[in-house]
């Protein structure tokens, strides 16, 4: 235990010496979080290179007591998973190079997902996988085949719930710390000194971190460090799992304590799903953001959700000690809580994401009808005789993308010098006959004259217009001007007195 504890005062120290030394290179080479008047509200530019700190303090000790193997039974134990630990610690210093580029050069969201699955993949390759889920209820789930995508899930899970937390400062930081305090006591519990170590550790580091974080911060976790703080605590919580059948990979534990972000990050999929925004769209409705929208001092929000941390916390080590009865009715407390405050900070209710989801399934199967509406008629234009018939078999299409009125147009089709065939929908509407409505103008061309226009339109109405409409309106134009091409080349006179002269030769 004495050397558990000098790890964690070495790490702190660690921290407070690198966390003064960052902040001075992040400003000498000008890698600052400046304000943006949206999310990032802070009055002046910060240095968000945190995460550098972070990750040396947390090494310190651990590389001493590798290199000094005889110190202890806690340096023993290092040394006989050693492979184990380069592995944490290659996949910690990969998930810093990650964030790093990511503050320095504001990577794209799938290449920084890319990255954590790769980070996740070469640290499953190390050891860390999950091959069992405890069950607190009985013996262990067996995961079999279903391992190595379950551990990529959870380590990128992990690392995207603290980084979409780190929105106030000393939140991230803070939350983690008390996170990683409860997973010493659940390693302390089984008598995991592996656990208890590296979660000292961590603790230390975070600790000496925040000293500079708390509000008002002066420097930022960044992505580097928001991202390994996410990737310890999925890593560490592992640790263990092979040698004690009790722990079996406990991973009830470690997502009871981060119910926090974990709730938040769901919260922020489902809103920005609703609202059909991309997922890694930033936005100020997290739940320390609406604190702060309810007249919440950034200080006071971040102290009211470290009480929360503390609960869940708390929770999480009832679920450890605790018989199953007393684990059923946490766990039930736990749901209703989760689904209160879904319901008041995601602004979204149940019934309409419901809603959603059928609308969404309507939607898709009338893409489909559209889209096998297009490819028939463009098929049995080919064998059309005339103009109206080809019109004609525009009809389905135009009735499968809900049109109110489609006209076309050909150029030089009659004495008149053009042809122009109608159809109007259910609703009676006619081109020119509504300002409340789109319509569209599109010129039919086989190569470079243009044979004539298709304008379609549509009333505006409660029903929203079918994303592909333009793709298959594009595809119903091409196969129209090709075959319009066809019908007036087999119409035209010089062609039938062509072939009267031949058979007259005959």
């Amino acid at each position: 235990m004495t050397t558990i504890i000098v790890a964690a005062l070495i790490s702190f120290l660690s921290a407070v010496i690198m966390t003064r030394l960052v902040i001075v290179i992040s400003r000498r080479l000008d890698i600052l979080d400046r304000p943006d008047g949206y999310r990032k509200v802070h009055l002046s530019a910060v240095p968000r290179l945190g995460g550098l700190a972070v990750f040396v303090a947390f090494c310190t000790p651990l590389v001493a007591l590798m290199l000094m193997p005889g110190l202890s039974m806690v340096s023993r134990n290092l040394l006989e998973v050693q492979p184990r630990t380069w592995g944490l610690l290659l996949g910690a210093g990969l998930t810093v190079a990650l964030g790093l580029a990511d503050d320095i050069l504001d990577l794209p969201a799938g290449r920084k997902l890319a990255g954590q699955i790769i980070i996740a993949s070469i640290v499953y390759f190390f050891g860390f996988s999950i091959g069992a889920v405890s069950n607190p209820f009985g013996s262990p789930l067996q995961l079999g085949i279903f391992s190595f995508p379950i551990t990529i899930f959870w380590f990128v899970g992990c690392m995207n719930a603290v980084n979409l937390l780190d929105g106030l400062d000393g939140l991230a930081a803070g939350m983690t710390l008390f996170v990683s305090v409860t997973l010493f006591l659940v390693s302390l519990h089984f008598g995991n000194f592996l656990g208890m170590l590296l979660m000292a550790a961590l603790s230390g580091a975070v600790l000496g971190f925040l000293l500079y974080n708390f509000p008002p911060a002066r420097i930022f976790l960044g992505d580097s460090g928001s991202m390994l703080l996410g990737f310890l605590i999925a890593g560490i919580s592992l640790i263990g799992a092979s040698r004690k059948a009790e722990a079996a990979v406990a991973l009830f534990v470690p997502i009871v304590a981060l119910g926090l972000p974990i709730l938040d990050t769901t919260i922020a999929i489902v809103r920005r799903w609703y609202r059909k925004l991309p997922v890694s769209t930033p936005d100020r409705e997290h739940i320390h953001h609406m604190l702060v929208a309810m007249g919440y001092s950034q200080q006071r929000a971040v102290l009211f959700l470290y009480l929360v941390c503390v609960l869940l916390g708390a929770a999480a080590l009832v679920v450890t000690f605790a018989r199953s009865e007393v684990v059923l009715v946490m766990v039930a407390a736990l749901a209703v809580i989760a689904f209160v405050v879904i319901r008041i900070f995601s602004g979204v209710q149940f019934r309409d994401v419901l809603t959603r989801l059928s609308e969404d399934k309507l939607r898709h199967q009338e893409a489909v009808a559209a889209r096998v509406a297009v490819e028939k008629a463009a098929y049995l234009m080919q064998h059309a005789p005339d103009l109206e018939s080809l019109w004609k078999m525009c009809f389905p299409v135009f009735e499968s993308l809900k049109l109110d009125y489609a006209k076309l147009v050909v150029y030089g089709a009659t004495a008149d010098g053009l042809e122009a065939l109608v159809w109007e929908g259910e609703s009676g509407a006619r081109e020119g006959g509504g300002c409340d409505g789109w319509s569209a103008r599109l010129s039919l061309r086989c190569g470079k004259p243009v044979l004539g226009e298709l304008v379609i339109g549509r009333e505006v109405s409660g029903e929203l217009i079918l994303p592909e409409t333009y793709e298959l309106l594009d595809r119903l134009r091409a196969a129209l001007a090709f075959q319009v091409v066809r019908i007036a080349g087999e119409s035209s006179p010089t062609s039938t007195e062509g072939g009267d002269e031949k058979k007259e030769d005959e």
